[in-house]
């Protein structure tokens, strides 16, 4: 809960010369759909239902610190290429909606480390089993066509290695947990609809 307090704390730094002075354009749409989004995960740290299984070892927590720092890292870059704004723009809000959407539709079940509370299968995740991870993967396409440089691919190569890893580690948690994953997993994607 503190990481994410920290988070939305950083979010609102970077952001505040958008946030202080909105304007109608995708600027300040993204920077506050982005704090929104940090609201609702620390918000979801309250009430959870209890554990049924988890996995808290070094290997979970490290990617996803690693995950987590990457992408905040390479957003912290500066803009290499201004005529990206707007497309990237439209990816970035794309991917922060999905992840907004897919975690206003876990609930309490968020959780930053992989644990097993409840398997949902409605809102987003009828056509994927991460759609959040799928918004950071369209953010992450955002990030790397707006400041595009090699310290920023290298940064979302390593962010989308951590998110892989922190994938199957949730798939095998759920797996273990819910037997009627298998049946889940056979009839969605992982990330992308009908494809992975």
């Amino acid at each position: 809960m503190l990481y994410f307090g920290w988070l939305v704390y950083q979010q609102v730094d970077a952001d505040w010369a958008v946030l202080s002075a909105p304007r109608l354009d995708l600027e300040s749409a993204l920077a506050f759909v982005a704090v929104g989004y940090l609201l609702v995960l620390l918000a979801t740290y309250w009430a959870k239902p209890p554990i049924l299984d988890q996995r808290r070892d070094w290997r979970a927590i490290i990617a996803t610190a690693v995950a987590i720092d990457a992408l905040g890292l390479s957003a912290q870059q500066p803009v290499a290429q201004p005529d990206a704004l707007a497309p990237s723009a439209v990816l970035l809000l794309t991917g922060t909606l999905l992840a907004l959407w897919s975690a206003l539709t876990l609930g309490r079940n968020f959780s930053l480390l992989p644990q097993a509370r409840t398997l949902v299968t409605s809102g987003p995740y009828r056509f994927v089993r991460h759609p959040m991870y799928a918004g950071g993967l369209l953010i992450a396409l955002g990030e790397v066509w707006l400041r595009l440089s090699p310290l920023v691919v290298g940064l979302n190569l390593v962010f989308l290695a951590a998110q892989l890893v922190r994938l199957r580690y949730e798939e095998d948690l759920l797996a273990r947990t819910f037997p009627e994953y298998t049946a889940y997993r056979k009839r969605t994607s992982a990330l992308i609809p009908g494809i992975a």
